[in-house]
């Protein structure tokens, strides 16, 4: 009976909750604009920038150094430092990831502008309209049905049994409401700060002398890397020669004893 009646209080919410809907289709337009910080209009759009520029490679690693710490200044424009690579090997460059909020941002692309030249720029967004719509169903769905259990367990307060299975009902949806508002607060986060992805890499154009101090550099590797592939072609050239050179001289004297004139008695 216990069973049959938890049963019976979860379907009454989620028809309650349907009802909710039904009769309120344009309340979760209005909720998602508050819930994103934004009363006059459903903002949903999750922003992410790309930043490609060329600088002099000596300047690279002071500038991948620069970037961050102009970054960490920004501490009203919540900017975070999301990924940070630098390769100061035979071709150097970097690589940076930031988060902070639009304003943030568009400090970020001035100051880095300034530095060198754009070769490539863009931006793409992502609607996360439906993601957000669907947390907050669930969440209303799962509020309405933890306050019916919490109800019902204060009614079950005489028997025992019913009691404990009360209480690990709501104890697993608690869990699912903490999951899904962390969910929310990821989606949040998304939708009221944007990414900057920013590379930067050498610019030898203006560089005569570049390239032909990079192929110095660069000659006693592919010396010694050539030799070893020729070293590598001869070990298995060798044994197909020897197979390739007794061949010849079996056809040869095959050749040679079919061409031999037969004496006759």
């Amino acid at each position: 009976m216990r069973t049959v009646l938890l049963s019976i209080l979860l379907c009454m919410s989620l028809l309650a909750c349907a009802k909710k809907e039904g009769s309120a289709g344009g309340g979760n337009a209005v909720e998602t604009g508050k819930m994103n910080g934004n009363n006059g209009g459903n903002k949903t759009l999750a922003y992410a920038h790309s930043l490609e520029l060329e600088i002099d490679e000596q300047k690279i690693g002071s500038m991948h150094a620069a970037a961050q710490q102009f970054c960490l200044s920004l501490q009203a424009e919540q900017c975070v430092i999301m990924e940070a690579r630098l390769d100061t090997g035979r071709y150097a460059s970097a690589h940076l990831k930031f988060r902070a909020s639009p304003a943030g941002i568009q400090k970020l692309q001035a100051n880095l502008n300034k530095q060198g030249d754009v070769v490539h720029q863009s931006v793409t967004a992502e609607d996360l309209a439906g993601p957000i719509q669907d947390n907050q169903k669930k969440l209303a769905m799962l509020n309405d049905y933890r306050s019916r259990l919490e109800a019902l367990r204060s009614r079950a307060n005489a028997d025992i049994d019913a009691l404990i299975k009360t209480s690990k009902e709501l104890a697993s949806v608690q869990e699912q409401i903490e999951s899904l508002s962390g969910q929310r607060e990821q989606l949040v986060q998304r939708v009221e700060t944007e990414l900057l992805s920013v590379t930067l890499r050498p610019d030898n154009s203006h560089t005569f002398g570049q390239p032909i101090k990079q192929a110095l550099s660069r000659f006693g590797g592919d010396l010694a890397q050539g030799l070893a592939v020729a070293i590598t072609g001869i070990a298995y050239l060798l044994p197909w020669s020897v197979i390739l050179f007794f061949f010849v001289w079996i056809t040869r004297w095959l050749w040679r004893r079919k061409k031999a004139p037969v004496l006759r008695p």
